[in-house]
């Protein structure tokens, strides 16, 4: 009776000889809790084919192996299967990617390097100041003007004499005939 042995390979049943694929694992288990395709499709939010794929261990119809290890986690947890066995077991047979490395990428240096932002923003606000205060001189220098100097008050650099008295007779008066 060669039956025993292939239907424990099939069904992946612990005392066989040989182990069964990970995609007829997952159908065993799956007609085992009476799980139609469907069902499961919709639990996982896949697609049918991508479960067909699965069960099919159809490699070229599935994603890359980073997307079927997530697939697998979460139909091994619908069914009742390990999981991480499952996963690793994914990951034996398709192989690892090689890990990610670390490349530097030399970056151009620029003919003209425009200074920080902040060191701009002070300037234009500067700018900004210097051009304000240019416009606002001519009306400073009206509003001074306008306002004038009292007239009790004598200006700078004129001298103001005394008025002349004809009266007095002094001898600054001096009248020529």
């Amino acid at each position: 009776m060669s039956a025993g042995p292939e239907n424990d390979a099939v069904s992946g049943r612990p005392g066989s000889g040989e182990t069964a694929s990970i995609g007829r694992r997952l159908a065993h288990a799956r007609e085992a809790r009476q799980l139609t395709i469907e069902k499961v499709a919709d639990s996982l939010h896949l697609d049918i084919r991508m479960v067909e794929a699965l069960e099919r261990d159809d490699r070229a119809a599935l994603p890359s192996p980073i997307f079927v290890k997530g697939y697998l986690r979460g139909y091994a947890g619908l069914v009742g299967l390990p999981a991480e066995e499952l996963v690793s077991e994914y990951t034996a047979l398709a192989g690892e990617p090689p890990p990610l490395t670390v490349v530097s990428i030399k970056q151009k240096v620029p003919f003209f390097q425009l200074p920080s932002t902040r060191l701009l923003r002070k300037i234009i606000l500067l700018l900004l100041a210097a051009i304000l205060v240019w416009l606002a001189y001519p009306f400073v220098e009206q509003l001074i003007v306008s306002r004038g100097l009292p007239e009790d008050e004598p200006q700078p650099g004129r001298l103001e004499l005394p008025p002349v008295n004809n009266d007095t007779g002094s001898a600054a008066s001096v009248e020529t005939e």
